[in-house]
């Protein structure tokens, strides 16, 4: 009885270790990029459309397990919030250390032979693969030696390209069978929401990635330097996505001008946080769930209206 109870507990960290809610994001913008692709006239069986995901769905994961452990000791000092400070499991149940690390790994390797056995059984060229193996290293070198991307400055990059270009990019080849220039285009306002989230998330570990000596954004402009680039970055998406509307630009039938309108939701929580923040009125906690309420609202309506649109021609 012993056993199956540690077993069970066993079970239940590794799923807190996991973070599952993270994921969702990605599972939003994988499906969104889907659709767009669709939008513009292609089809996709759904059998490849759940392949797809798998390829992105093991890489994503591993990543939460993968931070965590590189993470351990910087993490030792951070507030945790559901989308910062890292689980926490590790710092008080050591012994899962080198589960959390396999458990990583063998995610990433998943993902490698899931997009292996992709591109035959689908026929999709070399770049396919290259994408989809860019995209999990991309994720992996995060926080994983040598390159330790978070500690060295890139951290805002890698995850504005992985949320922006990678994520949703994965949805849009699947289905599309390559990446053109019109969905380079589309990924750009995109990219500023990666910037979005990133620093969302790393405003309430300011203190703790100070004393880890992290050189990111937030470590290096301060908090409220930060909240006003977080601004910035919603009203660049927001400007890009009205910008692209006005031009001309569109997703077969579908312009963007519903996107650019529902773009506001996180412009609008940015701009909240960030003012209340400039007056010592708000959290960095609280700053960090309006925010994220504001970004997977703006996702959340933005897949639910691609959807429609596409069901209803």
């Amino acid at each position: 009885m012993a056993v199956a109870t540690g077993s069970k507990s066993n079970t239940r960290l590794i799923l807190k270790l996991s973070r599952p809610h993270f994921l969702v994001p990605g599972a939003l913008l994988y499906t969104m990029g889907a659709i767009i692709a669709q939008l513009r006239g292609a089809t996709c069986p759904p059998d490849r459309l759940v392949f797809g995901y798998m390829i992105f769905f093991f890489a994503h994961l591993s990543v939460s397990f993968s931070n965590d452990y590189h993470d351990r000791n910087s993490d030792q000092s951070s507030g945790r919030t559901l989308f910062s400070g890292g689980s926490g499991v590790l710092l008080e149940h050591k012994e899962l250390e080198r589960v959390a690390l396999r458990i990583a790994q063998s995610l990433l390797l998943l993902s490698a032979a899931a997009a292996l056995a992709f591109t035959v059984v689908y026929g999709f060229s070399a770049s396919f693969l290259i994408f989809a193996l860019a995209g999990g290293f991309l994720g992996w070198f995060y926080s994983a030696p040598p390159l330790r991307l978070s500690y060295r400055g890139l951290g805002e990059v890698a995850t504005a390209l992985a949320a922006g270009l990678i994520m949703p990019g994965m949805g849009y080849f699947v289905v599309f069978g390559q990446l053109d220039a019109w969905f380079g285009l589309f990924s750009v306002p995109l990219i500023f929401y990666g910037l979005y989230f990133i620093l969302t998330v790393e405003i309430p570990d300011y203190e703790a990635d100070m004393a880890a000596k992290k050189m990111n954004l937030v470590t290096r402009m301060g908090v409220k330097k930060a909240s006003c680039l977080t601004l910035a970055a919603a009203l660049s998406g927001t400007g890009i996505l009205a910008s692209l509307h006005y031009s001309g630009f569109s997703a077969g039938t579908f312009d963007l001008s519903r996107l650019a309108i529902l773009s506001s939701l996180p412009f609008a929580t940015a701009a909240a946080s960030c003012l209340t923040c400039m007056i010592g009125g708000l959290s960095t906690v609280k700053q960090t769930g309006m925010n994220m309420a504001g970004l997977l609202g703006f996702l959340s309506a933005s897949v639910l209206v691609l959807y429609f649109e596409l069901i209803l021609g």
